[in-house]
């Protein structure tokens, strides 16, 4: 058999040819092979880094279905793994129908819109009844030509900031009410009654501290300006302590009183008062006194005639 050159040479040709072919494949796939090892090494970096961030991170395509997050997130879920959520919507979650919805509404605007929203306020409530507060930020995402192809979210756990607000507005409320209690019981301890037409009488009940000898003034004084009282009983019968800063804020009430053109009668003064006070030094000269409440009322009666 003879063998046709021409044919060698062709068949030769066309096997330089698919052999070339073939290792321009084969150096085709082995690029293809280091850039499918460069980008999942580099995708496992990503992973690595947006896990270690502190807060929840996640992203969604258009069709809001998640196309990542970190570990954070999915721990929040009570999921042992991020691939547990790629590829699923909020509604394939552990989340409330009303929840999946507020989240939707807010990722929607942030596309059509084409605008970040930040600091908003999202709740969840647990199966327990527990409920968990989260602020939220979330972004949109483009592609390198701009479009927007998805959004961006990431939070922070907030709740015990949230707590900790609530009880400090809680307790600002208990110490407004004890402060309103306070002060009508202040006012209940310091009643101005008026006997007749230009006489008060204020009966003192309890101890008397620096405050109450306060309220006590105040409210004496300003009795004798409602009224225009020309005469005032303080009647301390109930006092069951007098010493030096009670009877102090005695005399200043009285001598106050005095200024307002009022002539303070100080009544209920027992023998075991009478003794303090002389043992005390305190001067009464300027005030009168009498041993019982009727007594100091029935002086007010004979000096209005």
């Amino acid at each position: 058999m003879t063998l046709d050159p021409t044919s060698s040479t062709e068949e030769w040709s066309e096997n330089a040819t698919l052999r070339g072919r073939v290792a321009e494949l084969e150096r085709q796939l082995r690029e293809c092979r280091y850039r499918e090892a460069a980008l999942s090494a580099s995708a496992r970096v990503l992973q690595s880094i947006v896990d270690t961030v502190p807060y929840a991170i996640y992203w969604k395509d258009t069709d809001l279905v998640y196309r990542g997050c970190n570990q954070h997130f999915a721990t929040d879920l009570g999921l042992a793994a991020t691939s547990a959520i790629i590829g699923k919507s909020d509604a394939d979650l552990p989340w409330r129908p009303e929840e999946v919805e507020g989240f939707r509404t807010i990722d929607r605007r942030v596309i059509a819109n084409n605008t970040p929203e930040h600091d908003v306020d999202e709740t969840t409530i647990h199966a327990d009844g527990t409920q968990e507060w989260f602020e939220t930020h979330k972004i949109p995402l483009h592609d390198q030509d701009g479009d927007v192809v998805g959004v961006l979210g990431t939070y922070a756990n907030i709740t015990e900031r949230r707590r900790a607000e609530a009880a400090i507005q809680q307790a600002s409320i208990q110490q407004e009410i004890i402060a309103a209690q306070q002060a009508a019981l202040r006012e209940l301890s310091t009643p101005l009654i008026p006997i007749l037409d230009g006489v008060v009488a204020m009966p003192l009940i309890g101890a008397i501290d620096s405050a109450r000898a306060q309220q006590i003034m105040e409210s004496l004084l300003e009795g004798i300006g409602a009224q225009r009282a020309s005469i005032a009983i303080l009647d301390i019968t109930g006092v069951r302590v007098v010493d030096t800063q009670v009877a102090n804020a005695l005399i200043r009430t009285a001598q106050a009183a005095q200024l307002l053109g009022a002539r303070v009668i100080l009544t209920g003064i027992t023998p075991e008062v009478a003794q303090t006070l002389v043992q005390l030094g305190i001067d009464l000269s300027n005030v009168t006194t009498r041993s019982t409440l009727q007594s100091g009322i029935a002086f007010a009666l004979a000096r209005r005639g």
